[in-house]
């Protein structure tokens, strides 16, 4: 007897709830409650449950102290985070459940093990995008891989929703790809929960979308922008300016010296100053601004291109990036893996996982070789995208000359 589709997705869903309650349990007993973590998602939680707990504004300075005094056992000294929300108030929509468990460690072994699987299905979205079909085996190394990659592992035992913004952005580009241009639209607003990932991609992601007259992008994000924001409102009325203030207090608030990866590149290591920064974020601004000019008309595979190259320009670009916001980098590097299938066969499957290897390893090298007290340093940000830059202009010729169309 065959069951009904909708009894299927049930029972999928309900095998899924079961797998999460059990991973989230293992997780609270042998991790999260003995090795007390997660820091950039306890501020978040902390913060933001404030509001459903006693009604209380998440910015305001009352609130940001109990929540050090939680992180700490004291208020926070200077140059330790401030732990402030630090947020648009409505990335709170996204975790409010969590607020009706009052014992954080088991409130981060449930984020944990949602995000490890937001992680998972964000890869399996955006190698399809991309349309990199590697072999079973290679699949396999590439899950494993995911989780253990430096950047992704740091997110996912910080606890930092930039996971969530890439499952937001795999399955905006997926939706985009299928033309389920509504839920594209949506998918690409939840990606400013963490405006700094994407304040180059959504206009960039919106101008395409004009120039190929796909409007239901456009509805898709203002309707749920205007969810977003006014439910925001209803609950706090000054969130804006609040958010604002914090914003403008980031630097205090991040407690790290780190700023845009060309502010690494030209003050730390060349010790240059504030005028060749400008220049320098100034020239890749201007290249961002012609490859879009260029790319408005493309298709999918000129899309893709283009969209890979303002992922990577976001890090050079943004007033400040963290090594957690480098699953961002994930579309362009599938879609390079995918080219290598075009030109190399059978052979690009080695290749691929020798170069996730190098990353892998690489990485975790350079940070445990740097690695100054509990924070990682300077060195540990430019190879994965250094290297996704020079990807994405030794690859740009090729891709226009193959056509739009992959």
């Amino acid at each position: 007897m065959t069951l009904p589709r909708w009894l299927l997705w049930l029972l999928a869903a309900l095998l899924f709830l079961v797998l999460v309650a059990g991973q989230s349990w293992a997780t609270y007993r042998l991790f999260t409650s003995r090795f007390p973590g997660g820091n950039d998602f306890y501020s978040r939680w902390a913060n933001g449950c404030a509001l459903i707990w006693t009604g209380e504004n998440p910015y305001s300075d009352a609130v940001t102290l109990q929540t050090q005094i939680g992180m700490y056992g004291r208020p926070a000294r200077p140059g330790e985070d401030l732990a402030a929300y630090s947020y648009p108030l409505y990335a709170l929509f996204f975790f409010w459940p969590l607020c009706f468990i009052h014992t954080y460690p088991l409130v981060q072994a449930v984020w944990m093990t949602l995000m490890l699987y937001a992680l998972l299905a964000g890869v399996v979205l955006t190698a399809r995008v991309a349309r990199w079909r590697p072999p079973a085996w290679l699949w396999g190394v590439t899950l494993v891989w995911a989780a253990f990659n430096y950047p992704h592992a740091r997110a996912l035992i910080l606890g930092q929703m930039a996971t969530l913004v890439f499952l937001a952005l795999a399955a905006g580009l997926w939706a985009l790809d299928r033309r389920w241009d509504d839920l594209a639209g949506a998918l690409l607003a939840v990606t400013t929960i963490k405006p700094q990932m994407s304040f180059l991609l959504v206009p960039w992601v919106l101008w395409w979308a004009a120039w190929r007259k796909r409007w239901g992008v456009w509805r898709g994000f203002g309707l749920t922008m205007v969810l977003l924001v006014g439910g925001s409102f209803l609950l706090v009325p000054t969130w804006v300016g609040d958010f604002l203030q914090g914003v403008r207090n980031y630097d205090v608030v991040a407690a790290t010296d780190y700023h845009s990866l060309t502010w690494i590149v030209v003050r730390y290591f060349l010790g240059l100053g504030p005028v060749v920064e400008t220049v320098g974020v100034a020239a890749f601004a201007l290249y961002g601004l012609a490859e879009a000019w260029r790319g408005r008309r493309a298709g999918w595979g000129g899309f893709l291109w283009t969209t890979g190259l303002v992922l990577v320009l976001t890090h050079f670009i943004a007033p400040r990036t963290a090594t957690t916001h480098y699953t961002m980098l994930l579309p362009p590097l599938f879609a390079w893996f995918a080219g290598l299938e075009d030109r190399l066969g059978h052979r690009a499957g080695p290749v691929a996982a020798g170069i996730e290897a190098t990353l892998l390893v690489g990485q975790w090298v350079i940070f445990l070789a740097t690695i100054e007290g509990n924070y990682e340093t300077a060195p540990v940000y430019l190879p994965f995208p250094v290297m996704m830059l020079i990807v994405q202009v030794a690859s740009r010729r090729q891709v226009w000359r193959e056509g739009e169309e992959r």
